[in-house]
């Protein structure tokens, strides 16, 4: 009974964290000490557009990076591989199975066993693309602004109402 109560936690155990697994949107993928993919959930495979039997076992180059980008991505690689992954992550660019490309953040981290022993890497992957257009169309608008404002031949300044903290003045102010 003691075996069937354990075998019961277990499933419920692995269902659960399946569960978790496929509800995730954030891409995730696993590298073994070799640099070979071992893992990928259904968000990765998702945003690239490639199954899990196509990535699996697969060896740089991966087929979701882009042509253009073998090098820079190869480098890359090998800085994790050797532990010399940036801890706040990095941007690349992936290439999906359609030949589309988007921008991604990715965070790689050792990938450690039970018995504290590192048997791979773990990387995350979230598609930036959308928050990286927004940020560059208010960096072009702030640009726009301040250019208009330069451009008077009257002194201005910008500030919140009722505060007397100044945000923007142009030379004239």
């Amino acid at each position: 009974r003691r075996r069937v109560q354990a075998q019961q936690a277990l499933m419920a155990e692995t269902n659960f964290r399946r569960a978790m697994e496929n509800s995730m949107l954030t891409g995730m993928r696993a590298l073994d000490m070799q640099g070979r993919i071992s893992y990928v959930n259904p968000a990765f495979c998702y945003m690239t557009g490639w199954t899990e039997p196509e990535l699996m076992g697969r060896t740089a180059p991966f087929p979701y990076w882009p042509e253009d980008d073998v090098d820079i991505l190869s480098a890359r690689l090998e800085d994790e591989l050797s532990g010399r992954s940036t801890p706040g992550g990095f941007e690349v660019r992936v290439q999906r199975r359609d030949g589309t490309i988007f921008d991604a953040r990715m965070y790689v981290s050792p990938l450690i066993d039970p018995h504290q022993t590192q048997t791979g890497w773990m990387t995350s992957m979230t598609d930036i693309t959308e928050p990286k257009r927004i940020r560059e169309e208010l960096s072009a608008s702030y640009e726009r602004f301040t250019t208009v404002l330069e451009s008077l031949d009257s002194a201005v300044s910008v500030a919140p109402l009722g505060s007397d903290e100044v945000l923007f003045a142009n030379k004239l102010y």
